[in-house]
């Protein structure tokens, strides 16, 4: 996993701790077509006090999103969709509309199962202290890896897995063009303004999966380029819905 990490004399960076909760639906409009329902909440546990200034703990972020993707292969698939954030920085408050453009492609390697997802998104945050808005163009490229506890060779195709797996990610930030009107999407100066990275465990039922694990986000949060370092315990819950089933068992 990489990390994004800026050494300065006289840094004022940040040290935090948290909880970030994630819920994801996925569901099969057509064999091709599907979409997916994303909700990421982040809290901030941590209040720091540097000098006269307190960092207040709170909630942070609150983002959902909803994509439709559509499949080109087994491996490949395309999307796109729109997500709002709602973000508070500290105290400083801003809503953010994104339109959101992404592919990925799924290649195994024996029992690992590596994603590669590359994501361009375009921000209009709003300050809503100075009621002025900005724009942003931002690329994002995950890694993530899966790797099955279970004996995979127990389960046929077309029958549901269930056991544990492991699972990691990272994912770097690449800011085109960064928003001027708040911390919220600006560059700081730099291309390379943020990283995420994610370690831990999930047990899967097949349509269903539940994951706890480690996070750590990376962030330059000014323009004298402080950081911004989070430590999250995440808690996700997934699950996928076939309409189909969901319209039969209605009638």
């Amino acid at each position: 996993m990489a990390f994004l990490i800026i050494v300065r004399a006289n840094s004022q960076d940040l040290y935090l701790r948290g909880i970030a909760t994630n819920y994801s639906q996925t569901g099969k409009i057509t064999s091709k077509l599907s979409y997916n329902l994303h909700i990421l909440s982040v809290v901030n546990t941590s209040t720091l006090k540097i000098g006269d200034k307190t960092f207040p703990s709170g909630h942070t972020h609150f983002i959902p999103h909803l994509l439709f993707n559509y499949k080109l292969t087994d491996k490949w698939n395309v999307g796109g969709g729109y997500a709002f954030g709602r973000h508070d920085i500290f105290g400083l408050r801003e809503n953010e509309n994104r339109i959101v453009l992404q592919t990925a492609y799924n290649y195994k390697f024996g029992k690992l199962t590596t994603n590669n997802r590359g994501r361009f998104e375009w921000r209009s945050p709003l300050n809503l202290q100075t009621n002025v808005r900005s724009d942003a163009s931002i690329f994002r490229y995950q890694l993530g890896l899966n790797y099955p506890l279970y004996n995979t060779q127990k389960y046929k195709r077309g029958v549901p897995p269930r056991g544990f797996y492991a699972l990691a990610s990272n994912e770097v930030f690449l800011y085109l063009k960064g928003a001027t009107n708040g911390p919220v999407s600006s560059t700081n100066g730099l291309l390379l303004s943020e990283n995420w990275s994610n370690i831990g465990l999930g047990y899967t039922t097949g349509k269903n999966r539940i994951e706890v694990g480690y996070g750590f986000q990376s962030l330059v949060r000014n323009k004298k380029q402080d950081m911004r370092f989070l430590n999250l315990l995440q808690l996700s819950f997934s699950t996928s819905i076939n309409w189909g089933d969901v319209q039969y068992w209605y009638y």
